[in-house]
């Protein structure tokens, strides 16, 4: 897969908890984009594969270029989620162990990238479907650390099958809900230039 558009509503734990909906964008290798649909104008935060860039609308309103910036960590999250990253370099992958993989999972990988050391866990039932994975996400500033995930209900879009609910944790405790509403895989303009500002990302459905 080389892009994908969600349409999400969500159920939120921690920090603001409530109802919220979101669209988020990947792009392979790490472009990423998150969308929160407010009482007036959205809030968007892009990362364009070297900075980070927050919108209130379509009004800019902080750019970061530190190499920590949480965005950039639910990019990597996300591009080992979609398996994408399994094939990057400086990827390593070796199976998991039966002792490290969750209740009804089959068989996991242990997913590790040489630039920091972060380690992701995955975790497959017997169709080779993606059912778990644990690793580091910066959420700050909720939390930010080891987040786990479970994937259920899956669907076909287009040529794929995708999860359409995510539950996420962190240490045992929920953190959200996600049920994608829409799902567009490699929709139209959804290019490297899409990720520099919101009104260039394309819309799902």
């Amino acid at each position: 897969m080389h892009g994908l558009v969600e349409d999400i509503e969500a159920r939120v734990h921690v920090g603001a908890p409530g109802a919220w909906q979101w669209q988020r964008a990947f792009l392979f290798p790490d472009r990423y984009a998150w969308v929160i649909t407010t009482a007036t104008e959205p809030d968007a935060y892009l990362f364009d594969g070297s900075v980070v860039r927050a919108y209130i609308g379509t009004r800019a309103v902080s750019v970061d270029r530190n190499p920590a910036a949480p965005l950039r960590s639910h990019a990597r999250w996300t591009a080992v989620v979609n398996l994408d990253a399994l094939a990057l370099p400086g990827v390593a992958v070796a199976p998991l162990a039966p002792s490290d993989l969750p209740a009804g999972a089959r068989e996991g990988l242990a997913v590790v990238f040489a630039d920091d050391g972060a380690r992701y866990r995955l975790a497959f039932d017997e169709r080779t479907l993606l059912v778990a994975a644990a690793g580091p996400l910066d959420l700050s500033p909720i939390t930010s650390g080891e987040v786990t995930a479970r994937f259920a209900d899956f669907r076909r879009a287009g040529t794929l099958i995708l999860p359409f609910e995510t539950t996420y944790a962190r240490a045992d405790a929920p953190l959200a809900e996600e049920r994608v509403r829409a799902a567009c895989p490699d929709p139209p303009g959804l290019g490297p230039e899409a990720f520099v500002a919101p009104d260039r990302l394309p819309r799902c459905p």
